[in-house]
């Protein structure tokens, strides 16, 4: 076969396989915009989602030494890190250079026990850094202490968002009497509305469960394919995923809540997650501009072993992978408008090198398994 018709037999299953790709589509349910996937994975070339790759290799100091990372937020050319493993919330710049730790474990001022989630208010321009215990601690964005809030009285408290300049909104995870989300005013830190009653062995499926878009907040559960936008004194459906028999059904989830006993439901849902016969958790909801985004994690404790599925919003083409061409995994940590943050392990460095320039890579081999993690920054195509 001469040099042209291999280019144009190799064109000709480019389009091909683009076509099947794009053959899901989205339709309206009572009201509610449903996105149909079918979950068959391949392997996507990076170029069919992304331009190009940066390094943020995050800087190693003995003031900084993370043993995981497990949140980041982007505001105003710096990059807040969360590492629940110590726990602590560290300040970068945008290449990844360290700045400051943003408070720290103790019993003073402005210090905590422990720490489960952090936000940004953009409003009020302050860092707040959520204890499960029951109260939230503001700094400036210099780092300094603001003051402390007791938050109305909950068993536990796992997540926060600022709803809008005057609300919070936080998760809890507790019984199914009691209301799971509760917007609380920021000045007067009185209830303001309750709502979402659930089961709360099945709420723990996904531990971050806000993300925020366009200047509204959106919430999302691990097992249920329904994605909510929350409003003052609401939450009504935005959008629903719909992954035919690869999905997870109502039927599914009865089985679970049909067991009275929280520990057996729990022991059951943790089997059945781990041998596969509950397919998935979805672990990261997010859009942007062009794609809803969703991170299907198989098994447990298992967070190499996920399915990334982006569906386009313009023509509802979709694309569904575990790994990018060259056997890339992404681990998502962040989607904007303009690029997916995403940690790689040390022991895949090498797999980096067709995205990077040979100063880049020659600068990445230099990093030990002993220094802070790296991210990458995938670059959306325009």
């Amino acid at each position: 076969m001469d040099m042209k018709a291999s280019t144009k037999n190799f064109t000709l299953a480019v389009v091909l396989a683009t076509v099947l790709m794009c053959a899901c589509t989205s339709e309206k349910k009572s009201g509610v915009t449903t996105l149909s996937v079918d979950l068959t994975p391949s392997e996507i070339p990076f170029g069919e989602l992304f331009s190009e790759m940066e390094l943020v290799p995050l800087e190693t100091t003995d003031s900084c030494l993370l043993m995981g990372v497990d949140k980041v937020v982007a505001f105003e050319n710096r990059l807040y890190v969360f590492d629940s493993q110590r726990p602590a919330l560290y300040e970068f710049d945008e290449e990844g250079r360290f700045v400051r730790q943003i408070s720290r474990k103790g019993n003073g001022p402005g210090e905590y026990q422990l720490i489960c989630d952090f936000m940004i208010d953009r409003d009020r321009r302050n860092i707040c850094l959520l204890s499960p215990f029951g109260w939230m601690g503001r700094y400036g964005l210099d780092g300094s202490f603001v003051r402390q809030d007791e938050l109305p009285a909950k068993p536990n408290y796992y997540a926060v968002s600022s709803l809008d300049a005057e609300n919070l909104v936080f998760w809890s995870c507790v019984r199914e009497d009691e209301d799971g989300l509760s917007v609380v005013g920021k000045d007067s830190l009185n209830v303001v509305c309750g709502f979402w009653r659930n089961d709360r062995i099945l709420d723990m499926g996904c531990m971050q469960p806000f993300y925020e878009y366009a200047g509204k907040v959106y919430f999302a559960s691990g097992y249920q394919n329904v994605v909510y936008e929350l409003g003052r004194e609401s939450m009504e459906p935005a959008y629903s995923w719909d992954f035919g028999k690869d999905g997870i059904s109502e039927q599914m989830l009865q089985k679970y809540r049909s067991i009275e006993n929280e520990s057996q439901r729990n022991r059951l849902l943790i089997e059945d997650l781990s041998e596969g016969i509950l397919p998935f958790c979805m672990k990261f909801h997010r859009e942007n501009s062009t794609y809803y985004y969703v991170n299907l994690q198989k098994g447990l404790g298992t967070a190499d072993r996920s399915i990334h599925v982006f569906y386009r919003k313009d023509d509802g083409c979709t694309f569904v992978f575990e790994t990018m061409g060259g056997g890339l995994r992404l681990r998502p940590l962040l989607f904007t408008d303009g690029y997916f943050l995403s940690l790689v392990n040390f022991t895949e460095y090498g797999l980096l090198r067709p995205y990077l320039s040979e100063q880049e890579f020659a600068e990445l081999s230099l990093r030990t398994e002993e220094d802070n993690l790296c991210l990458i920054r995938c670059r959306f195509k325009k």
